[in-house]
């Protein structure tokens, strides 16, 4: 059961549209999180808006930083944050997506967001062994 961490700066738009994907596509064993290296104090409303135009929603209602994450080991980070050089190593091994924030921009930079994070997370789950349904 592979375990995978998405890492950006607030938790608030990148890493918790990653997370919601990653749920959908790969299967329910697989322990999948996000957290924030700096977390902000409330999620992207436009980033929630994204998610409910595809039928997800966000795992978390807040976003949360390291510290709130369950006591795991990690099998893969992989930072979205375009920082990494804040991140703590906690995962064996860390992939690093340069996505840019979209950051209260129009609506299509979400969906280009949306869109992209689904088309690396599909390759990624196959790629560890475990095409999505």
């Amino acid at each position: 059961m592979p375990s995978i961490l998405f890492v950006c700066i607030h938790n608030a738009c990148r890493s918790q549209i990653a997370q919601a994907i990653c749920r959908k596509l790969a299967p329910d064993s697989w322990m999948i999180a996000s957290a924030g290296i700096r977390p902000s104090l409330q999620v992207d409303p436009k980033a929630v808006q994204i998610l409910g135009k595809h039928g997800l929603a966000m795992t978390q209602p807040k976003p949360i930083g390291f510290a709130q994450l369950p006591i795991a080991s990690w099998d893969y980070l992989v930072d979205i944050s375009c920082s990494s050089n804040h991140l703590p190593v906690v995962a064996q091994k860390t992939l690093r997506w340069e996505l840019a924030d979209p950051m209260d921009g129009p609506l299509d930079l979400y969906q280009s967001l949306y869109d992209e994070l689904q088309s690396r997370i599909s390759k990624f789950i196959e790629e560890i062994g475990a095409p999505h349904p």
